[in-house]
């Protein structure tokens, strides 16, 4: 079975991964990871939409606030054309292991809805988390701080609170992109975040 977990970055996708191999012993594969091979292989003139965060991390931290608070959409829009990049590694990824009769859940932000509805003759569940809650801030602060090899640990307060804003805006555009393709959403903001997770698991799972 290929058991795919999507959602916007920072709503607990390597938690629950964690949390499944933990407990059931099934191997977990990041789209990072794929969209990582893809970038050593491939030329920005052949497959731009693998580097269209250039542009993002080239600008000054000002600017990228600004872009993520005054300009959301464009930023999700960036996901969305690196997700669908990374999304020509992720499908023979899918169709292989399927075929090979392995179970491995595949998480990451290209894991998008209406990509996954595209997949045939492939034994899957997917399973879409986000988190559209007004204190997801203080979360990332305090899982970057808990983590000393989380990119965000450095990150000031007014950096992390935009960044916050991003998610929650994308954690919209997932729920309604899943309902709109039949899959299910499942906010991390409505309950207790342990619960959540186990809520997650025991959905993805069956």
């Amino acid at each position: 079975m290929i058991y795919l977990l999507g959602g916007p970055p920072r709503v607990g996708k390597s938690i629950i991964s964690k949390a499944i191999t933990a407990k059931h012993g099934i191997n977990v594969v990041s789209t990072d990871s794929l969209g990582a091979v893809l970038e050593s292989v491939l030329d920005p003139e052949v497959e731009p939409g693998l580097f269209v965060f250039n542009r993002f991390n080239e600008m000054t931290s000002v600017d990228r606030m600004n872009l993520i608070v005054e300009n959301t959409a464009e930023l999700v829009g960036y996901v969305i054309e690196e997700g669908c990049a990374v999304w020509k590694a992720v499908n023979p990824f899918v169709l292989k292991e399927s075929e090979e009769g392995r179970d491995v859940v595949l998480e990451g932000v290209a894991i998008l809805p209406e990509l996954v509805s595209q997949l045939e003759n492939v034994d899957y569940r997917a399973v879409f988390v986000g988190n559209q809650g007004n204190e997801h801030k203080e979360n990332i602060k305090k899982s970057a701080k808990q983590n000393e090899h989380d990119w965000m640990r450095c990150s000031s307060d007014e950096y992390i609170d935009a960044f916050a804003t991003f998610v929650v805006q994308m954690s919209s555009y997932i729920e309604k992109e899943a309902h709109k393709y039949g899959f299910e959403y499942i906010e991390m903001d409505k309950r207790p975040f342990n619960d959540a997770v186990s809520e997650v698991v025991d959905s993805l799972l069956g």
